[in-house]
């Protein structure tokens, strides 16, 4: 006989097994008719740059049946807060001849390795070959929720979130400097190259597509746009900043929120509405999500066009399980498809 608690367990696996399958609504991309498209010929200032020193390619360090994995690293165009202010991913460099596309996944700065590990490899190894992967890594949070509620000063506080746009804003430009590296490569198609992101990262490849006319396919996995609502608004570690600035300087809510739109003003897609091609996104969402608001989900979706869009009946974290085999693999699976299908 299966115990009570086996059969509990039975029951949940069930309930996200039907969550990663059937839960969801699907959207095609479908531009509204007065929707114009202009390629973002130039970045905004904010996040104009140099062009990057040199970049170094290690030797390998393990290799796949049609890869070979070395680490990529550069300098940062900013202060991003990772040791020796350093960029660093592993790069999944086919070893089939001829150029290549060229799939770019960021990290969850400071967060779970999961979702960007589990689409790297997993997109290197469906590839056979026919794909370069670049996963960028993300040890140090862009955000470091646990040092903005724990600040001893207003003033502290302010230069710690200022850092933290300043990291944001080094993720934007180093992603378009690693564009201007992967364009001298011979062994990538630079015609072809496609960015994925999660969460913060999603946050970084909404304001990057908005910016960037090389990239070709964008993946943005539980982002917004109105990044204003997002700080006024996300739970648990978000939400501990607020209480913290809310009690020790007696900031409003109204107050706070002003203060982020201020600070990520630069950042913000509303800005760049025009300057996304719908065809070449795809938007995963949920509709419980208590980080990204409804109102700002729907704000990036009208930004960029109307693109694909998934929307999952999950809460922010537990989105994530629709990447793994509880989730039947559902959103790697829509991954997987739009970046063949696009690029």
């Amino acid at each position: 006989m299966i115990s009570r608690s086996l059969r509990k367990l039975s029951a949940l696996g069930g309930v996200l097994l039907t969550g990663g399958c059937a839960l969801h609504v699907h959207h095609e991309s479908s531009p509204p008719p007065d929707y114009v498209y202009t390629p973002p010929v130039e970045a905004d200032p904010a996040f104009e740059y140099v062009a990057p020193g040199p970049v170094t390619v290690s030797e390998v360090l393990d290799t796949t049946r049609y890869h070979d994995l070395v680490r990529i690293t550069f300098e940062s165009s900013g202060r991003n807060g990772h040791p020796q202010n350093l960029v660093s991913g592993l790069y999944f460099r086919s070893r089939k001849p001829g150029p290549k596309k060229l799939v770019i996944v960021l990290p969850v700065w400071g967060a779970s390795n999961y979702p960007p590990g589990k689409i790297s490899r997993g997109y290197a190894k469906r590839s056979r070959g026919e794909a370069h992967v670049i996963w960028l890594s993300g040890e140090t949070p862009v955000f470091p929720w646990d040092e903005l509620s724990s600040t001893e000063s207003e003033a502290e506080f302010i230069a710690r979130a200022r850092d933290s746009a300043e990291r944001f804003r080094s993720a934007v430009v180093d992603v378009r400097r690693l564009i201007d590296w992967a364009e001298t490569r011979p062994e990538i198609d630079s015609s072809r190259i496609g960015v994925v992101g999660f969460s913060m990262s999603a946050l970084v490849t909404a304001t990057l597509l908005g910016n960037e006319s090389r990239i070709n396919a964008g993946v943005i996995m539980m982002g917004s746009a109105e990044y204003a609502n997002v700080f006024a608004t996300c739970a648990k570690r978000a939400a501990e900043v607020r209480e913290h600035v809310f009690r020790e300087y007696g900031w409003t809510p109204e107050q706070y929120r002003s203060f982020f739109a201020d600070l990520f003003a630069p950042a913000e897609p509303v800005r760049f509405a025009g300057r996304y091609d719908p065809r070449e996104i795809l938007m995963i969402d949920t509709r419980f999500d208590d980080c990204m608001p409804r109102r700002s989900r729907q704000a990036l979706y009208e930004a960029t066009g109307h693109p694909e869009r998934i929307t999952l009946v999950y809460r922010h974290r537990t989105a994530f399980y629709s990447l793994t085999p509880l989730g039947v693999n559902f959103s790697r699976r829509k991954i997987y498809r739009f970046l063949d299908d696009v690029l």
